[in-house]
């Protein structure tokens, strides 16, 4: 389970209850003892964990587990994580979070009690990717109109009624299964396009301008 942005154990972490810290995550970045650069570099970044960035293991995150005072032990644990995090992730569709976030106007966060990876515009979801308990990508969630949501299911035993959402509106694909890529951009720019069309005109037109 993803607690952290950068690995660290924050479950057992010993200030966690005695400071009601809610986590680097959760805080936006200002866990109990202030703003944390490592977890402000990611989030800003649009990462979940340190893994995932094209710099990893960047020296700001060595300096961290390396700290004579409040580094890990051993040292390099945190590292270590975000390594193992990175192998398991999704290696079914690599391209996966990276194409759900390049879309005019899109934001991204992560809902650490759901361990999903929530892409939106105007805080309205057009896609989650949900991670199971070692990290690893499992879900993607989508909305799609009715009839084609039915029909995909009924064709792909991997697309599945949307996994805690309105099952009517919304589907999930295994990411283990067998899906063809091509089908899986293309849910994903049906689900966007449906997200934007809700948006007031005038927001519809700011977007487009940004494609």
């Amino acid at each position: 389970m993803i607690t952290t942005r950068c690995g660290l154990d924050c479950e057992n972490c010993k200030w966690k209850e005695d400071f009601g810290c809610g986590g680097c995550i959760k805080t936006g970045g200002n866990p109990f003892h202030g703003e944390c650069r490592l977890a402000k570099c990611c989030q800003e970044k649009g990462h979940v964990h340190c893994g995932e960035c094209g710099e990893f293991p960047c020296e700001l995150l060595i300096s961290f587990t390396n700290d004579e005072e409040n580094g890990d032990n051993p040292p390099g644990a945190r590292v270590e994580v975000c390594r193992k995090l990175k192998e398991v992730q999704n290696s079914r569709y690599p391209w996966l979070s990276e194409y759900c976030a390049d879309k005019p106007g899109a934001e991204s966060d992560f809902k650490v009690e759901w361990q999903w990876k929530r892409f939106m515009v105007d805080g309205k979801m057009y896609a989650a990717v949900c991670k199971d308990k070692e990290g690893r990508d499992y879900l993607l969630t989508v909305k799609l109109p009715p009839d084609l949501g039915e029909g995909l299911r009924i064709r792909y035993h991997d697309i599945i009624p949307g996994y805690y959402c309105n099952k009517i509106h919304w589907n999930s694909v295994r990411l283990d299964g067998e899906v063809p890529d091509d089908l899986v951009k293309d849910i994903i720019d049906k689900s966007y396009e449906l997200i934007i069309k809700g948006l007031s005109k005038k927001r519809q037109k700011e977007i487009s301008e940004l494609r």
